[in-house]
């Protein structure tokens, strides 16, 4: 799988993310395997199950950034519909949402890692 085919299937074109790492596929590689170790999501998993709303806010704020840096745009908006929650103390909907950016996170790093691969 190449970048292009890899945003494709996260339906996202790789233009701006490009431009943003000065059209420097290398570059941008290099920070997507750090995304890939990242531990964010593994902090937000555990901070919903254990429905502690203040980690959960942090870590879907933290994850809702490194989307927006890489246009995982599903990602991003589905990380903003949690922060937005936590704000409105809408805390019963934070589970809900939460199973769909579980969903569209391991579809995103799955084809991440074939793209890396």
């Amino acid at each position: 799988m190449n970048l292009q085919e890899f945003y494709n299937s996260i339906h996202v074109d790789p233009t701006e993310v490009m431009h943003r790492f000065g059209n420097n596929e290398a570059m941008l590689a290099k920070f997507l395997r750090k995304f890939l170790d990242d531990k964010t999501f593994l902090e937000l998993t555990q901070a919903v199950e254990n429905k502690d709303w203040e980690t959960t806010f942090r870590a879907a704020h933290t994850l809702k950034g490194l989307s927006g840096n890489f246009d995982f745009k599903e990602l991003f908006e589905l990380s903003s519909k949690i922060v937005e929650r936590y704000r409105a103390q809408d805390y019963e909907v934070i589970p809900e949402w939460f199973e769909k950016l579980t969903v569209c996170y391991h579809t995103t790093v799955d084809n991440l890692t074939k793209y890396l691969e």
